[in-house]
């Protein structure tokens, strides 16, 4: 507007991601309960309650688990809206048709509807309860974050042709031994960071090595992140594609009954008017 240019970051960003996804999912839990042109308010409450009590239950519960703010409850709580009401439609298909219930492009729909609102609850999740600390450990030392304990082992070095590689094993919960790297290049005075990641259905564990002992059996610098339900991201995003693999499968269609909306594939035959009624015709008129 005024010929200038302003730079935006990741603050506006999250900012505006918030209002669109609530907006989103909330058109999307509501939008396939409307009957085409029969939309009324007693049939809203009546296909919208159980969705609803869906709703508030998965607000309650992640309450109950130490969530806290107000975009993240509302995405739950919207999330859970969304699944409730998808569920319902696949529910009744499923009860209608048997398995073709979840061919089709309604019902695949409904199953990509799932798969939108574990990405989203990934998603918010993962950048609204991160966290982080930076310790210094030496061999042997224990530090604990948010539940989690990481163990410094023991650290080496070592050449890859025109790369020095230098990692510490780090022992995650008392399992398995994770080793992240510093990498530096012969011909740059760069060190490049590769972290290791601990991933499970509940959360993410990130170690980044900042920097390696100056003696034998000093201390390191080690940073770790700890990101909750960063796997839905992925699993959300894997049912997305099964449920456009469903929609891709014409459903099995059913004869209309609505005398205005309802295609007329041949000429109605000459009867008489209650004829045509006594019938079931959808159109009772000559």
């Amino acid at each position: 507007v005024n010929d200038s240019k302003i730079t935006v970051g990741g603050p506006y960003f999250n900012r505006m991601t918030g209002p669109i996804v609530i907006a989103l999912l909330f058109l999307m839990g509501v939008a396939p309960a409307l009957p085409w042109r029969k939309a009324s308010g007693e049939t809203l409450r009546h296909r919208l309650l159980v969705p609803a009590w869906v709703g508030t239950g998965t607000v309650v519960l992640a309450v109950a688990l130490g969530a806290r703010g107000v975009v993240p409850l509302v995405v739950f709580g919207l999330g859970g809206f969304v699944a409730g009401a998808s569920l319902r439609q696949i529910v009744l298909a499923t009860r209608r048709q048997g398995w073709r219930g979840l061919v089709g492009r309604t019902n695949g729909g409904m199953i990509v509807h799932l798969g939108v609102v574990i990405v989203a609850v990934g998603v918010v999740a993962s950048s609204a309860y991160v966290t982080q600390a930076d310790y210094t450990l030496r061999p042997g030392q224990t530090a604990h974050l948010e539940g989690h304990s990481v163990t410094y082992l023991n650290a080496s070095t070592r050449t890859e042709g025109n790369v020095v590689v230098q990692q510490a094993r780090i022992r995650i919960d008392g399992g398995r031994v994770y080793a992240p790297k510093l990498k530096k290049f012969a011909n740059a005075n760069q060190v490049v960071g590769t972290p290791s990641v601990r991933s499970t259905p509940v959360s993410d564990v990130y170690l980044s090595l900042l920097s390696m002992p100056n003696e034998p059996n000093g201390p390191i610098t080690l940073r770790v992140y700890i990101e909750p339900l960063v796997s839905w991201i992925w699993a959300g995003a894997g049912l997305i594609f099964v449920g456009a693999f469903f929609a891709a499968f014409p459903g099995r269609r059913r004869r209309p009954t609505d005398p205005v909306s309802a295609p007329l594939a041949e000429p109605v035959p000459e009867l008489a008017g209650d004829a045509a009624v006594d019938r079931g015709d959808p159109v009772g008129v000559r």
